[in-house]
């Protein structure tokens, strides 16, 4: 009784230190130099534009990988590039085609659909894999 208690009182350490790995804390960080230049109304134009929309699917894919990797017990586990490309259609559906037939804050960008897909496929080569080594050296 004693082992499992200690390992939940660790257990949302473990998330915390799992998630913010050196490329979801450069994302973070990104993300805040984004908006922080548009609530000073300065914004980046290129970066303002599609930065945030290409870390968009690595975010959400690296989050949801860590609780997978956990719930299979499986440190090596990823994500195949059809389920990555398949959360960038997804995306792409919801906040391209569908989000501005109800809301006016946001317009359809072709550009915004290459940055999903862009962000899918380097998420797949680049950071899964650099996150599977380091997860695994952890282990």
């Amino acid at each position: 009784m004693r082992v499992t208690s200690h390992r939940i009182i660790h257990f949302p350490g473990l998330i915390v230190r799992r998630i913010f790995d050196p490329f979801f804390s450069c994302y973070i960080g990104l993300w805040w130099v984004i908006h922080l230049f548009r609530w000073g109304g300065h914004p980046i134009p290129v970066l303002n534009n599609w930065l945030t929309d290409f870390l968009f699917i690595p975010v959400v894919a690296h989050i949801a990988l860590v609780f997978t990797r956990l719930l299979l017990r499986d440190t090596g586990y990823r994500y195949p590039l059809s389920f990555l490309l398949w959360m960038a259609a997804y995306t792409a559906i919801a906040f391209e085609y569908v989000l501005p037939f109800f809301s006016a804050n946001t317009t359809a960008d072709l550009f915004d659909v290459l940055a999903y897909f862009t962000g899918a496929v380097y998420y797949y080569f680049v950071h899964q894999q650099q996150s599977g080594k380091q997860t695994q050296k952890a282990s």
